[in-house]
């Protein structure tokens, strides 16, 4: 009688949890995170290819049918246990995705990186994925902007006890040091408590050695933590425009003694706070005038504006690949983004009927647009500011947008130079 409570229970339990994540996974979505792909070894990890491997597998789409992009991926025997989520990025368009002709989920932002979980609709050996795009109705009346669809797509099945989250900020102190504070989301995905240690490492140039340590973890059924390590490095390691030098964060998830999962991240290290009269990185102003350019740009593109000397690039709304960040990043160039909003072509007028930025209905389509922008790109250094929209007047929708963007935008400020000086703003 005892064991059927005790597993009556457990089975509630999970049932809540279910419910309650399903809850909060708005349309089959994970929570935003910034590109993260797990490796089976430190020398796959050192490489950082978008290859299969044991972990990830990429997925090639093609056109099957009028709006329609279909691929397939495998679904090998070690992954019975896991999670399977999929991550869509750079579709341009709103769409849906059906996985073996079930829906999985979809998004009206198709131009921001999501994730779904698509462990209950996927099963062994060959699975079919499909995009089917809208006509972006819905949302045309916020999206007068540059579009182009060259969508990624690729399946990861990390370990049951798992990195869920990066991030990372750094601080100048005394004597040529920088302080630079870690922060890893852990998660377990079984049904009982599990141990994990966290190894990191902080290497520049790949051969010295900075600093390094390890962290237990202990967590509970479906649990969640965070492990925050600090490390100290000399104040010749910043990144900028004239330096974008970078280190390498390497990272091993064990459990039970074995190597699960493995990274290595590249990490720029630059202090940055802001003020009414602008943006100031590692101590030094940043000039108020940007470079404007399209989000559908290539890095052909934008290394064709580095070569001319533009060193600070304003992307129009919509959101670039994560290839023309990694270049800026690597590169030296500091970014501001801009949501995928521009509702121009609706006029001025703030009353019934006119522009949608101070329609109430909006409201959660401009917040989302906004905090995914932040929550996928977070990671990038040349990411110095964020501006919440394009030539879309002001209002109520904008007005929760920036609310909801100063939550998560810390050091980076959330501009918005359309709004005629109004409070939802950081530099006017």
């Amino acid at each position: 009688m005892k064991n059927f409570l005790r597993y009556s229970l457990l089975a509630l339990a999970v049932m809540l949890y279910t419910v309650s994540a399903s809850a909060n996974k708005p349309d089959g979505r994970e929570p935003h995170r910034g590109r993260l792909i797990p490796y089976p070894s430190a020398q796959l990890a050192k490489e950082r290819k978008m290859e299969r491997q044991r972990f990830m597998q990429p997925v090639t789409l093609e056109a099957s049918s009028d709006n329609v992009l279909a691929g397939e991926f495998t679904f090998p025997f070690s992954w019975l246990e896991r999670q399977v989520v999929v991550r869509v990025e750079g579709v341009g368009m709103p769409y849906e995705l059906y996985v073996n002709g079930k829906r999985a989920g979809g998004a009206t932002n198709g131009h921001a990186a999501t994730e779904f979980n698509i462990t209950k609709l996927s099963r062994e050996d060959k699975n079919r994925v499909e995009l089917r795009l809208a006509d972006g109705k819905d949302v045309e009346a916020i999206e007068c902007f540059d579009k182009a669809m060259g969508p990624t797509l690729y399946v990861i099945s990390q370990p049951r006890v798992r990195v869920r989250d990066i991030f990372y900020r750094t601080n100048i102190a005394n004597g040529g040091i920088v302080n630079v504070d870690f922060g890893v989301v852990m998660q377990n995905l079984t049904l009982g408590a599990k141990s994990s240690r966290l190894e990191y490492e902080l290497y520049l140039n790949d051969t010295t050695r900075l600093s390094g340590g390890r962290l237990d973890v202990e967590l509970g059924m479906y649990g969640v933590d965070t492990m925050r390590f600090g490390a100290p490095a000399p104040d010749s390691v910043l990144w900028s425009a004239e330096s974008p030098q970078r280190i390498s964060l390497r990272l091993v998830n064990r459990i039970a003694g074995r190597e699960a999962e493995v990274y290595d991240l590249p990490a720029a290290l630059r202090e940055m706070s802001f003020d009414d009269k602008g943006i100031v990185v590692n101590g030094e102003r940043l000039s108020a005038a940007w470079h404007r350019m399209s989000p559908i740009s290539t890095i052909d593109d934008v290394e064709q504006a580095y070569n001319e000397g533009k060193r600070q690039i304003r992307f129009s709304a919509g959101v670039p690949s994560e290839e023309v960040l990694e270049w800026c990043d690597a590169n030296g160039v500091y970014v501001a983004l801009t949501a995928p909003i521009n509702s121009s072509k609706a006029g001025a007028s703030r009353r019934k009927g006119g522009n949608p930025s101070n329609d109430p209905k909006w409201r959660k389509e401009y917040t989302e647009r906004v905090v995914q922008m932040i929550h996928t790109t977070k990671r990038h250094a040349s990411v110095v500011a964020y501006f919440l929209a394009d030539d879309s007047a002001n209002g109520i929708a904008l007005y929760e947008a920036y609310l909801a963007a100063k939550k998560i935008s810390g050091d980076r400020p959330v501009i918005y130079e359309d709004g005629g000086n109004e409070w939802n703003s950081d530099i006017r």
